[in-house]
């Protein structure tokens, strides 16, 4: 069963004007403008940007319970998500409501073995709810994600479907960083609720709100403060960088020299390079060392250092070449798993055999259908062949 929602599922509202951000984006800009890389760019730094603290909820994963003070204290593993209403907003604040577009293909794959609910010492037999999900952009291109869920969920669908949304957007880069964020544990009270929220890290919140964050060095704080939180970023960024930012906004002068309107506007430039430098380093370190080296003498760099990367616009192009690695890199089996489970519906359809024995015997039993998402981007070259062995197959 194929769900097609026009546009984004949004429909029956009149056309809303076009805010500021969305026309960067807009399908009506011109071709030169569509294509151009600092358009490009400016898209990928809307889609990364982190969500809202607020639009950040926490999931209990795991639980534990220690011997504390007053007694046995249960404690549980967060992990942070944001629901799937973030991604929606972002990608029509970005692109329009009506320049993008998304699609599930649901199937329920039957007689999964799995340990009874309530009672792990039984074996039930239960239906899974297999989801993918397609984004396309209009004029960028498409990615797909997969979500899945138990079938005795009264909500399978739901869940099934916002987690292979969500997963389509991240092959974008949206959302991708919350990855990256670590689990944390904390106190549960006696309806396994964690007691406080974990604060995110400065890396995972906006830069207005990590600009503006209580007990944050920032604007409006003594100048002797600022000079040293202009220190800090100054070190963290490195020479080129930061010589770059004085040269351009101060003249080459030093911060103690200037007054307090410039020192204003070389802290917030150097902040907002802190943040691309930021990007920088996680994703080089996702990348890995030689592929970054290989991408750093693509683009003439004097070295792998922080210290000489010139400009901003030096500093933007290599975010962009590092990101666009790791979109490659984790999107690749997301877009291979989406179009096995296809081309595998297809011909279940056709033979009259379940969906999990069309893949297991288009394999040679390499894989089952409950092991899709354990693959990685190495199992793309086997995906890939087992898909077109299916495509013969329905021919």
């Amino acid at each position: 069963m194929v769900h097609a929602n026009g546009a984004n599922g949004a429909a029956n509202h009149d056309l809303p004007p076009i805010t500021a951000v969305a026309a960067i984006a807009s399908s009506d800009s011109r071709q030169a403008d569509r294509t151009s890389p600092e358009r490009l760019q400016k898209i990928r730094e809307l889609l990364s940007e982190p969500f809202d603290a607020d639009e950040i909820k926490w999931r209990v994963t795991a639980t534990s319970t220690n011997q504390g003070k007053h007694g046995p204290q249960k404690r549980g593993q967060l992990v942070a998500y944001a629901d799937q209403r973030a991604y929606t907003d972002r990608l029509n604040d970005v692109f329009g409501e009506w320049g993008w577009t998304r699609s599930y293909d649901v199937q329920v794959a039957q007689n999964f073995e799995r340990r009874a609910p309530g009672d792990k010492t039984r074996t039930a037999v239960a239906a899974k709810v297999v989801v993918v999900c397609k984004v396309t952009v209009c004029g960028f291109g498409s990615h797909t994600g997969v979500g899945e869920e138990w079938a005795d969920d009264q909500n399978a669908a739901t869940r099934a479907e916002a987690q292979a949304f969500k997963r389509a957007c991240a092959c974008f880069g949206l959302g991708r960083y919350l990855y990256d964020l670590d689990t944390v544990w904390v106190d549960l009270d006696q309806y396994n609720r964690p007691v406080h929220t974990p604060n995110l890290p400065d890396w995972a919140l906006p830069i207005r709100a990590a600009r503006t964050k209580p007990g944050q060095p920032g604007q409006g704080l003594p100048k002797e403060e600022m000079l040293a939180a202009m220190r800090d970023l100054r070190q963290k960024i490195g020479l080129g960088l930061s010589q770059f930012v004085l040269e351009k906004y101060a003249g080459g002068a030093e911060p103690e020299s200037l007054d307090q309107a410039k020192l204003n506007t070389v802290f917030t430039k150097l902040t907002d390079i802190g943040k691309g430098v930021n990007r920088l380093r996680r994703g080089a370190a996702r990348l890995g060392d030689e592929r970054y080296s290989t991408i750093c003498r693509e683009l003439n760099l004097a070295s792998e250092s922080i210290n000489d990367i010139r400009d901003r616009d030096e500093l933007q192009r290599l975010v962009a070449r590092v990101e666009e690695g790791n979109a490659g890199k984790n999107g690749g089996i997301a877009d291979a798993r989406g179009r096995l489970l296809q081309a595998a519906r297809k011909l279940a359809e056709k033979t009259g055999k379940r969906l999990a024995d069309t893949i297991a015997e288009a394999s040679d039993g390499k894989l089952s259908l409950d092991g899709l998402r354990d693959l990685t981007d190495g199992d793309v070259p086997f995906v890939a062949a087992t898909t077109s062995r299916m495509k013969g197959g329905d021919s």
